[in-house]
């Protein structure tokens, strides 16, 4: 007679110890791999997993560096007297022309948010040195900084009406590079220098008109050239003899 013997179920503590070898499915061979058990992947090195970002890094680097780059360019090349359009003689005329951009339209509102090309003919007739300045078309007269010394700048302007005249720059480059008179601003105050005393606005009201502009600079300093400009960054130079 056969007896069956009913295998008890493992009490607390009981069991497979957890370094045993697992049991072998039903059907199986030791050695042999589960149908549905997942094969081991292959070790790859970071290199490899991270090939295709290597590649494109330095891609991606020349494009930041290039966008950067024109952000620079856009911001700083509008700006500074750096690209000379015209050079001539004291009392030769000078033609300069470039575009701007008419955020506002102040002094023609149809030009607002639009790019304007400004073109002027401009002659430097006298660049002298004077012992004092005239008296300012408002405040009180304006003396002469010890330690400097005024120069008297004269030049005739030509060009289309309501031409936009501001940020005029008349500046004295001396034969070291110094430059002087790089403000908008002259000595006496006045922030229209291209401008008659008598304008309004900051566009031109005829043709043709005159003004005169005065500098300061060191005494010893060798004026050579006249500079003129509208904020930049065109300008036209004049030769002094």
């Amino acid at each position: 007679m056969t007896t069956l013997v009913t295998p008890a179920a493992p009490g607390p503590g009981q069991g497979t110890p957890p370094d045993a070898a697992p049991s072998l499915r039903p059907g199986m061979l030791p050695g042999m791999i589960p149908p549905n058990a997942q094969a081991p992947r292959p070790h790859r090195s970071w290199g490899r997993r991270n090939a295709v970002w290597l590649v494109l890094l330095p891609i991606a680097i020349v494009v930041a560096a290039g966008a950067s780059s024109f952000r620079v360019w856009a911001f700083w090349w509008p700006v500074g007297l750096h690209l000379e359009v015209d050079r001539v003689a004291l009392g030769e005329p000078a033609h300069l022309a470039g575009e701007y951009y008419d955020a506002f339209g102040f002094d023609v509102p149809e030009r607002a948010q639009t790019t304007v090309l400004r073109e002027v003919d401009a002659t430097v007739t006298s660049v002298e040195q004077v012992t004092e300045l005239p008296a300012p078309s408002y405040g009180d007269p304006v003396p002469i900084p010890e330690g400097s010394v005024v120069y008297e700048v004269r030049a005739h302007f030509a060009a289309e009406l309501q031409t936009d005249l501001s940020l005029c720059q008349i500046t004295l480059v001396a034969e070291d590079g110094t430059r002087y008179g790089d403000s908008t601003t002259d000595v006496l105050g006045s922030s229209n220098r291209c401008s008659t005393p008598d304008a309004e606005g900051f566009v031109s009201e005829q043709p043709e008109w005159d003004v005169t502009s005065f500098v300061l600079a060191d005494p010893g300093a060798e004026i050579t050239q006249v500079r003129l400009g509208f904020g930049g960054p065109e300008y036209v130079t004049f030769e002094l003899p």
